[in-house]
């Protein structure tokens, strides 16, 4: 288990926060504890039910190994980013902004719903994959957090509502899935955007923080290290935009570009499906960039889109009820 405490500060997870976990950030009071994401794994939750009297929960964002934990604390408030709001408590939206809407066909979409209702970590059923969040936080502003004050930055990218938690006193930035895995960036979502992960992440270099907080097994970075390692980062992106480029110039038909390993080796894609719905939805935003960028792609972009029988209209979503902007607002 990943254990590091930096002032009122525990950073936790079970298995080195590798997913289907990631990193939980424990801020202890004098009367209660705040966390800060919660899918750090069993052996964590059970420390924090014994040691910890947890009071509020606030996730960066929807995706399940940032959240399922929460169901383990029923007593606790949740909040969650404006963007998600209406995401996290609405399989519907879950679906569409993690694009099975977007490469998926209807018998998919059905099946993929009923496999979310029996997700397991463990012993744990995840049911609902759904989850009742009563408030947002705003982005920008001081939060209290156990009589320390926090701050939630916006980081569109990963995810629309991604953000990254800034815990001022002590310096610690939580870059959370701006994670320096090997792996690199993740944007495989209908709702992520290549651009402004790219533009997210750099602007991490501008907070006054002395520790960055991963979500996924790299642990905790000071800034030097960190610095160099997020250049090595996002060359990844660059990386795989040039091994597109590269499989279209020698003749890859496109209904044959998403079995190029660009993301995923096969035997990972045949491995876990849902990865090459990863797959397919992230080299559509590589294609959708490159024309953005000039490229002459658009022909190539809308038969990969025909080919390989994806929605276009469900490729890129956004949050069409977000509550940006407005603190604590309770769910009517």
């Amino acid at each position: 288990m990943i254990y590091q405490q930096i002032g009122p500060v525990e950073i936790m997870g079970d298995e080195d926060s590798r997913v289907p976990f990631s990193t939980s950030l424990v801020i202890t009071g004098k009367e209660y504890s705040t966390v800060i994401d919660c899918g750090a794994g069993y052996k964590t939750f059970a420390y924090m039910q014994q040691a910890h009297h947890v009071k509020n929960i606030y996730l960066t964002h929807h995706h399940i190994d940032h959240m399922w934990g929460a169901q383990l604390f029923p007593e606790a408030e949740k909040f969650i980013n404006p963007y998600d709001f209406s995401k996290i408590s609405n399989i519907n939206e879950i679906a569409k902004s993690e694009g099975i809407y977007a490469v998926y066909e209807e018998p998919e979409i059905e099946e993929w719903m009923r496999e979310q209702q029996k997700r397991s970590f463990g012993d744990l059923i995840v049911n609902p994959r759904t989850l009742d969040v009563s408030k947002t936080f705003a982005y920008g502003e001081i939060i209290d957090m156990s009589g320390v004050e926090v701050v939630f930055i916006h980081a569109p990218g990963h995810t629309e509502g991604f953000c990254t938690p800034y815990i001022v006193e002590h310096g610690i930035l939580h870059v959370g899935d701006i994670d320096l895995t090997t792996f690199g960036p993740y944007y495989g979502d209908a709702d992520s955007d290549i651009d402004h992960f790219i533009e997210s992440a750099k602007k991490t270099l501008e907070v006054d923080a002395k520790y960055f907080v991963t979500s996924h097994h790299k642990g905790t970075f000071l800034r030097d290290e960190y610095e160099k390692e997020l250049h090595r980062y996002l060359a990844v992106i660059e990386r795989r935009e040039k091994k597109i480029k590269a499989a279209i110039r020698k003749g890859c038909p496109p209904k044959e570009l998403a079995n190029q390993e660009i993301f995923y080796y096969k035997k990972q894609t045949e491995q876990f499906p849902t990865r090459k719905k990863n797959e397919k939805l992230s080299i559509a935003k590589h294609l959708q960039r490159l024309i953005r960028h000039g490229e002459p792609l658009t022909a190539y972009y809308e038969e990969f889109v025909h080919m390989n029988g994806m929605n276009e209209k469900y490729i890129n979503y956004r949050s069409e009820n977000s509550v940006e902007g407005q603190f604590l607002r309770e769910k009517a």
